[in-house]
């Protein structure tokens, strides 16, 4: 899992499903051992379909992985962008909830894997919750303007999908069962099936380091 103890984690995402088919195995994980696990959901999904449907799907799919919270941004499905106003209520979002470590998209585009990898969306969210990350949510003096924000909080570690060069690989053999279970939460998206990708995929990350199924990270350390 992680070389230090991780108490409180959030997961910041574009859209209602993106936290269950990139990180659902490792969110079980770190329910199991005892973390706290929030979500952040940038988007209202209503690309996708209808928002209120997405949104009771995200709830179900994050209490099958033991997920303690779901907040949602509400923002504009497909129109997302890494601006000062995201990484603003990101970064408040961060200072509420303290976590330890952050999980979230992959900030830039990756050519070598399917386009879908590159959702906008997706690049948007990770770049603009770096940026959130560091240095607006530990900087006192960022957004000076908001009455009553909460104190800054430094975030130790962000984990982003191993697209390219992970370095971090956590065994999701014992926890595949509940990421798929979470997954067909989202019916209005999949219909009665987990697409075959997501074990093909989680196949491919556990060979390098041994495991039947895994999930695959990049890490990057903040303090």
């Amino acid at each position: 899992m992680s070389d230090e103890p991780v108490d409180r984690v959030l997961v910041v995402t574009a859209h209602p499903d993106d936290a269950e088919f990139h990180f659902g195995a490792t969110i079980a994980a770190f329910v199991a051992g005892g973390a706290d696990v929030s979500y952040l959901v940038c988007s209202d999904g209503a690309q996708g379909g209808d928002a209120e449907v997405r949104a009771r799907e995200q709830r179900a799919a994050a209490a099958v992985l033991g997920v303690r919270a779901v907040a949602f941004l509400g923002r504009r499905d497909g129109r997302l962008e890494p601006d000062l106003a995201l990484r603003r209520d990101i970064a408040l979002h961060v200072r509420r909830e303290r976590p330890t470590l952050v999980l979230t998209h992959y900030p830039r585009r990756v050519l070598d894997l399917p386009v879908e990898a590159s959702h906008p969306d997706h690049v948007a969210v990770g770049e603009a919750t770096l940026a959130a990350l560091y240095p607006d949510a530990g900087n006192a003096r960022a957004f000076p303007d908001v009455p009553d924000a909460p104190p800054p909080h430094q975030v130790a570690e962000v984990w982003v999908p191993g697209y390219e060069r992970p370095d971090h690989h956590v065994d999701a053999t014992a926890h595949v069962d509940r990421k798929l279970a979470a997954i067909r939460c989202h019916r209005s998206q999949i219909g009665a099936a987990v697409p075959a990708w997501v074990l093909e995929w989680m196949r491919l990350a556990g060979k390098q380091p041994g495991h039947e199924f895994a999930e695959a990270f990049r890490r990057i350390r903040l303090t």
